[in-house]
């Protein structure tokens, strides 16, 4: 994929324009989507939804989503504009009379360095109406966005009111823990489709929970625009966070924890990630 570097009055990040490249799956057998259920015990979903629903209630430290790079045509046409970092990268389009350019040098003057790339997004949702992925994220364990699946023990203040989930997320198959956290939608809103990052080569290791009820999550594979759905009953799954992927809207608010890390090695073998990869070239060849 080709990337291109965006600045913004010194603030730096990146974006690729909508590329057709195929879906690429998980590991050797290229799967869409893999149901992980078999691997986790969820007899406690019940419970633990219970602890998330007060937790979710009482934390304070609360962020919001992002994503990097241009959506789907199909949800450009449903959203009438672009992502925010696509609007960075063609801002003179977007702001004729410059007045979102002066507000953004403002907001980056009196913001320390490592929220920057936080307020540009939030502004350029709230005022310019660029599609926001999920409406606000919850963190266990932080981690730089680049760096999610990299082990880290940096848990932060949420997790006072989480200790059954956090005891429960240490039964999951990972030899090391990376970011943690709960992604939130609200009724009748979904996930639009977009990719974690650039598809090169990489080890994102991932499992994403529900503990009441299955989501209608789904991959889109941009050279047959098909979606290939999560099984129906499934509460749990992996997949290669570097497809487009997303979530169709549901009725009611909903909310999914999202474990990165690195699995155990006898999972990586049983999925078919050769030395650890979830994707990498030479799978399209072999």
């Amino acid at each position: 994929m080709k990337v291109d570097e965006i600045n913004i009055h010194g603030v730096e990040w990146y974006h690729w324009d909508f590329q057709r490249i195929g879906m690429k799956g998980v590991g050797k057998n290229q799967a869409p989507i893999i149901n992980m259920d078999k691997y986790i015990d969820h007899s406690m979903d019940e419970e633990l939804h219970n602890e998330c629903c007060v937790g979710i209630t009482l934390c304070e430290d609360i962020k919001m989503g992002q994503f990097v790079g241009s959506i789907p045509p199909f949800e450009l046409k449903k959203y009438g504009i672009d992502n925010w970092t696509h609007v960075i990268k063609y801002l003179d389009k977007y702001d004729p009379t410059g007045i979102h350019d002066k507000n953004l040098k403002k907001i980056i003057d009196i913001t320390p360095p490592t929220k920057r790339v936080q307020m540009v997004y939030r502004y350029m949702y709230f005022a310019l109406g660029t599609p926001i992925p999920w409406f606000f994220a919850i963190y266990l364990i932080n981690n730089a966005f680049t760096e999610k699946t990299q082990e880290s023990l940096d848990y932060n203040s949420n997790c006072k009111y989480f200790p059954k989930t956090i005891e429960y997320i240490k039964t999951l198959p990972f030899k090391t823990l990376g970011r943690i956290l709960f992604f939130t939608t609200y009724p009748n809103a979904g996930v639009v489709t977009h990719r974690d990052s650039n598809m090169e080569s990489h080890k994102d290791h991932n499992i994403n929970l529900f503990f009441t009820g299955s989501r209608p999550s789904y991959i889109w594979d941009d050279i047959t625009e098909q979606k290939t759905y999560l099984e129906k009953d499934a509460k749990s799954y992996f997949f290669n966070n570097r497809d487009y992927h997303g979530v169709e809207p549901e009725p009611g608010f909903r909310y999914t924890l999202r474990v990165d890390g690195t699995f155990e090695d006898w999972l990586q073998e049983e999925l078919g990630l050769v030395d650890g990869f979830t994707w990498k070239d030479e799978y399209q060849t072999a």
